[in-house]
């Protein structure tokens, strides 16, 4: 989206305070745009391209990406669990993410989880926090078509992805128990929870289900449809109750798993072969069941064909986290076996079917009638009014969100 605010008077600001270990005497800045509409719903993002020399005198250059919260005091005032989202993004790049990679290195991992832009560090004041990144387009990183579903190739790698980062928190976790503690007592809280908890989303959520529910009548057989709509009764339990059970697995997760939180490297034009995938926003991300983010990726991402072949894409991200497990020394992995990996999928991803709703309308919604949520909030509309925009592509709409109710169902996870 276009940003609201002139920000080029604070952006030399926010550099200087960011980019404190380049070690920069001096550098220019050049505003080269700014997300589109849809691209992010609690931040405004603006790239950046900065030259300097540094207290050697070796020229700089550096594509960024400005991760910017939104300046909107309604906003805030309405969410004021949002600035906590961009505290727990900044605290995975500077504290979790360097832990996970030392520890991978020290048991000889070749090529340790990376799966995430470079962090060239932060900014923070009483009205705005930005994150610097590197701007992973410049190497060939983009979004995936919008509206299309994800490939089954695309679909494992991602899963892959997911399987080591877990992986990894799990062995963390068993080599080094009080150094993860740590990490995870010095974290912010659960943000998901204190935006459900702080707001109207919950409203937003139950409409969505019945939203689901009204769309696809005529299209999926009443008894289907009559259970799906219990999820709305869910919703609040989903959001801020549902927690692991004793003895169930959980980690470190990434909490945000829509489609427009990974970037692709493509191989070809038509965009269809990826050879790597990058991780955006984590500022979502908290301590629970892997199934969280497994079940809101796949939902979110998958085709009707695919989602006939669940079991075998569940299957293959077990295989994953097993094998890395192995490679970390990890003795977790004799102990997981695949009847609980599928039981606790059967509990938690629940949350996949209901997160998914969202992010797939909007996917088939024209950018032009996307909302802007500082805005939704800054002419006093209830922030569930949010979501409340009109799908003009309902034959796509439905066709994705179809076989996931009916999958939903049919597998009892609701």
């Amino acid at each position: 989206m276009e940003t609201k605010t002139d920000h080029s008077s604070d952006i030399r600001k926010w550099l200087k305070v960011a980019l404190a270990e380049e070690n920069l005497e001096n550098f220019s800045v050049k505003v080269t745009g700014t997300s589109e509409k849809g691209d992010g719903y609690v931040a405004d993002i603006i790239f950046v391209i900065v030259k300097g020399t540094d207290t050697q005198g070796k020229d700089k250059h550096y594509d960024l990406v400005l991760k910017c919260s939104k300046s909107s005091v309604a906003l805030m005032e309405n969410v004021p669990a949002f600035r906590n989202a961009f505290v727990r993004e900044a605290y995975m790049y500077e504290n979790v993410f360097p832990l996970f990679k030392e520890f991978q290195v020290n048991k000889s991992i070749e090529k340790p989880f990376d799966s995430v832009p470079k962090c060239y560090g932060v900014f923070s004041d009483e009205f705005r926090h930005v994150i610097v990144l590197e701007n992973l387009k410049k190497l060939g990183y983009d979004l995936w078509p919008r509206g299309k579903p994800l490939t089954r190739e695309v679909i494992n790698i991602v899963i892959k992805h997911y399987a080591i980062f877990h992986a990894t928190s799990v062995a963390l976790e068993e080599h080094y128990p009080e150094k993860f503690q740590k990490l995870l007592n010095d974290s912010t809280d659960d943000v998901v929870k204190k935006i459900m908890e702080s707001s109207a989303f919950l409203k937003m959520f139950q409409g969505a289900v019945e939203e689901i529910y009204h769309l696809l009548t005529n299209d999926v057989r009443n008894d289907i449809l009559e259970k799906w709509l219990k999820l709305k009764d869910q919703v609040f339990f989903i959001l801020c109750e549902m927690t692991p059970g004793v003895g169930d697995l959980q980690v470190i997760n990434h909490g945000d798993s829509w489609v427009n939180n990974f970037l692709y490297k493509f191989q070809n034009e038509e965009r269809t072969i990826v050879s790597s995938v990058a991780i955006l926003d984590w500022q979502n991300s908290k301590f629970t069941s892997p199934v969280t983010d497994l079940s809101y990726f796949l939902f979110a991402g998958i085709s009707k064909e695919d989602i006939a072949d669940m079991d075998t894409i569940l299957r293959d991200y077990y295989k994953y986290f097993c094998k890395y497990l192995r490679r970390l020394e990890s003795k977790f992995a004799d102990k997981y076996t695949l009847d609980q990996f599928f039981d606790e999928w059967r509990k938690y991803s629940k949350y996949g079917a209901l997160l998914c709703i969202l992010p797939i309308k909007s996917l088939y919604t024209e950018k032009e009638d996307l909302p802007d949520i500082a805005e939704t909030a800054n002419r006093g509309a209830e922030i569930s009014d949010f979501f409340k925009f009109v799908t003009k592509d309902k034959s796509g709409f439905k066709d994705r969100l179809r076989p996931i109710v009916e999958y939903a169902v049919k597998n009892n996870l609701i």
